[in-house]
């Protein structure tokens, strides 16, 4: 199984940052869970930057059960939301549907890394060690997701940047003013307005023009 841990890791640490897909990452992840850990079937919640509402998915039964712990603030996964850790119950209502649906077990680990965390891995019937091949999946997982946050982070920083600067320019040459007046123009605006100053250039680029200086 070394060999197809490796394997799996690799793949879940290579998923694409162009286009990333928050429900494709979550169904690997799962399909990967069940085969070595081995489960009967996996569940797994996502909550990444800028997905609302938290993404599920999963093989079986587990999806409709991790949406149920969502639901009712009962269970495994909804405590590692809420305290980063799965903790050990009891989940009287979470037990019951497990019990409806069939399974006897469930084995649960945060996809978190650090002071990081991105969601839950649930195992339902696990055999053996689950936890042996569960959490090095959960920290790979929450290792991509760091990165792909990351990337986003840097890409809103830049196209605020060249947003900004965009502003900045227009602002320059409509009102025959040096450029730096222009910013420091633009930032006491927002700072009155209660707007960030990418947003407010952002308008401005857009044909807004609420930024006023006396035309020389």
């Amino acid at each position: 199984m070394g060999t197809e841990l490796t394997d799996a890791l690799l793949e879940l640490l290579a998923h694409e940052a162009d286009g990333f897909d928050s429900n494709r990452f979550a169904r690997d992840l799962a399909a990967h869970s069940v085969v070595l850990a081995p489960a009967r079937d996996a569940g797994v919640l996502l909550r990444f930057p800028g997905d609302r509402p938290e993404t599920v998915a999963g093989t079986g039964n587990g999806p409709a059960l991790v949406r149920f712990q969502l639901e009712h603030g009962d269970g495994p996964a909804a405590e590692c939301l809420h305290s980063g850790s799965p903790g050990s119950g009891p989940w009287p209502r979470f037990s019951a549907a497990c019990a409806e649906a069939g399974y006897s077990s469930v084995h649960t680990v945060p996809i978190a890394v650090g002071g990081d965390l991105f969601g839950a891995l649930c195992l339902f019937d696990p055999g053996g060690d689950a936890g042996r091949a569960a959490r090095p999946l959960a920290r790979a997982a929450a290792l991509r997701l760091i990165q792909q946050r990351d990337l986003q982070q840097l890409r809103t920083a830049l196209d605020s940047r060249i947003v900004i600067e965009q502003a900045k320019g227009m602002l320059a040459e409509r009102y025959k003013i040096g450029v730096h007046t222009a910013f420091e123009g633009l930032r006491r605006y927002a700072r009155d307005h209660n707007q960030r100053v990418a947003d407010l250039a952002r308008a401005i680029v857009d044909g807004g023009d609420p930024v006023r200086f006396p035309r020389n």
